[in-house]
């Protein structure tokens, strides 16, 4: 689960911990919401981009679509292995009230 706005407190893990969710929430926004500049939120991720992170990025914003496979190929170059979130606890499991970052 994805606390809008990463939005988190003991409430929150408590709840997630009931519904056996675990949170997922980023080390990396482009703050893409804010501008439709596909080469500004390119540069925010490749900026601020670091091994293990994870990149908040939103479809529904014009420029957020054409910026991603030039941030993909950008991180891919830099040697980044790129995974779904199912994927990040791997050998693991996510675990229902855990956060993951």
């Amino acid at each position: 689960m994805r606390p809008p706005q990463g939005r988190t407190d003991d409430t929150v893990h408590g709840i997630c911990r009931e519904l056996g969710l675990a949170e997922v929430l980023w080390t990396v926004t482009a703050k893409d919401c804010r501008t439709n500049d596909s080469g500004l939120i390119t540069e925010r991720v490749l900026d601020l981009s670091s091994r293990d992170g994870i990149i908040l990025l939103h479809d529904i914003h014009d420029g957020t679509v054409p910026a991603v496979p030039g941030i993909i190929d950008a991180l891919e170059k830099r040697g980044y292995v790129l995974v779904t979130v199912p994927q990040l606890p791997a050998p693991g499991k996510a675990g229902p009230g855990r956060v993951h970052r």
